[in-house]
């Protein structure tokens, strides 16, 4: 569970902090990795890595989903990473350190959810239907591009390998050559679930502005970028809504029934000699 020490240490850094509402979210900036990581927690993630290391790794209760935050220069397309599944249902999703907390979350915030019986809508057609233009090629590969075409969501069919995953590619602005200047990627494998492919594909589509603070405020052209305001307790407020949903899918242990010890069958006592 989360504690009081780390609640408050939340709350302390966002007192009376300026910044501004951003839209739209897939060119906001990172975040706060706490967006995701606390809301975990508080739906009973565990987490199994040394406190004192800076690599974080949490799994589900079930032990069927873990997330790993790694932030590594080595890595960079890889801060984030989702793992779900064992064998052949095993899928993954890998975000690079820029990405949006609030776009990884869509994702990470699902899997608290029982999976839905049907989805609806696919990747593709959910940004279709939001103004992303969706194309297809010959060999029957997906590319969609955001309205401002900074942000290139692609699958391709390799000759060798078949059909992959989604490759997302997002940038500050769109040149005379295509986007320009990267700000983050994100890779889904092809197994990834429809219904995580479809919280992905409404977070990108998402025309809802973000909090971000004063200086951490890309300068990408596209950026919409409000009023600057205090947006201290909306923060605080939102993470306290967001902590609540977790607890309410944490899943409540099974009580331990204690049975009962079998009773000795009683032994007549030796019989006296005379």
């Amino acid at each position: 569970m989360i504690t009081r020490r780390q609640l408050d240490a939340f709350t302390n850094e966002y007192a009376s902090k300026l910044g501004s509402p951003v839209s739209p979210r897939y060119l906001a900036g990172p975040g706060d990795p706490r967006h995701i990581t606390h809301v975990l927690c508080a739906a009973g993630w565990s987490v199994p890595c040394d406190p004192l290391h800076p690599v974080i790794r949490m799994q589900s209760p079930d032990q069927q989903h873990e997330l790993v935050f790694q932030p590594s220069a080595q890595y960079p397309r890889q801060w984030w990473t989702v793992h779900s599944g064992h064998g052949p249902d095993h899928w993954y999703a890998a975000f690079s350190g820029s990405t949006p907390v609030e776009i990884v979350a869509a994702i990470t915030d699902t899997l608290l959810r029982p999976e839905p019986g049907k989805v609806q809508e696919d990747f593709a057609a959910i940004l279709a239907k939001r103004g992303w233009e969706h194309t297809t090629n010959e060999l029957g590969g997906h590319t969609i591009v955001s309205p401002d075409r900074t942000t290139v969501a692609e699958q391709r069919i390799s000759p060798s390998m078949g059909r992959c995953g989604w490759q997302i590619e997002v940038a500050r602005h769109h040149g005379p050559y295509g986007p320009e200047g990267p700000l983050w990627s994100a890779s889904l494998d092809i197994r990834t679930p429809a219904h995580v492919l479809g919280a992905m594909a409404t977070a990108l589509a998402d025309p809802a502005p973000v909090p971000r603070p004063r200086f951490a405020i890309d300068e990408s052209p596209n950026l919409t970028v409000g009023r600057e305001i205090e947006i201290g307790e909306q923060i605080v407020t939102t993470h306290q809504e967001r902590l609540a949903v977790g607890r309410r899918h944490r899943p409540t242990a099974t009580p331990v029934t204690t049975k009962p010890a079998p009773s000795t069958p009683a032994v007549a006592p030796p019989a006296r000699s005379r």
